[in-house]
């Protein structure tokens, strides 16, 4: 049945926006791959603003650190609640296994050129149904994303580059739609447990912001797997 759906998907999207493969998208892709890996770790000093149905959540402050190709670490003097999909914009991930890529059209996105690709991974494992990214045709960088999940919903992230010479996002957004989402009244900590009383199934999906500002960068400095492997303190 899912061999089928992803069928289903390839034929339709490659007939519908045919007319508009007047680039190629893999190319476009390894290009921003390629930009992508110049950047071997980095740091990063993040501000996390969450806005979710039903739950308050005080702004939190943490540090990011980053390895190739997939090592992560978060250290924060509180509590940090951080979708997964919004803290990891690595082009390596996100386009990682094998997968069906399609070019759809140029297009502008806060004033910049853009090439749309839409990304349908060919793996079940990926979680990915469809992804459609906004790709700054001079710069190779990722600027928006939409995706759509098999246990998530669908997702919208949005990353803004006011940094020079930094190709890193100075900005995140992330938008969720989902019928239901794991978020026990447990891990907040600070919010009326009246209005957390879960939802169901008759309710509206919940819907939910998270913004990440990043600044400070430290780029290439050496980061080790040791490093990664080390307890994270939470409570400095």
């Amino acid at each position: 049945m899912k061999n089928k759906l992803y069928f289903l998907i390839t034929v339709v999207l490659s007939t519908i926006i045919s007319y508009a493969q007047d680039k190629n998208p893999d190319e476009i892709l390894n290009k921003v791959k390629s930009e992508f890996l110049k950047i071997n770790d980095y740091s990063v000093n993040a501000v996390i603003n969450v806005d979710v149905d039903f739950l308050k959540v005080p702004e939190s402050k943490a540090t990011i650190y980053f390895k190739q190709p997939d090592k992560m670490k978060l250290e924060s003097d509180g509590f940090a609640l951080l979708p997964k999909q919004g803290l990891d914009f690595s082009p390596s991930k996100l386009l990682e296994g094998d997968y069906t890529s399609i070019y759809t059209k140029t297009d502008t996105l806060d004033g910049e050129n853009i090439d749309v690709i839409k990304v349908i991974p060919e793996s079940d494992s990926s979680g990915i149904i469809l992804s459609t990214l906004w790709i700054d045709e001079d710069e190779y960088i990722i600027r928006k994303i939409e995706s759509t999940s098999k246990r998530s919903g669908t997702f919208e992230i949005h990353l803004y580059y006011d940094h020079k010479d930094v190709k890193l996002p100075s900005k995140v957004s992330f938008k969720f739609n989902v019928s239901e989402v794991p978020l026990p009244a447990s891990l907040t900590g600070d919010f009326d447990q009246e209005t957390a009383k879960p939802k169901s199934k008759k309710d509206k999906q919940m819907s939910g912001t998270v913004i990440v500002s990043y600044s400070n960068y430290r780029i290439n400095i050496g980061l080790t797997d040791k490093f990664f492997q080390e307890e994270t303190s939470t409570n400095k």
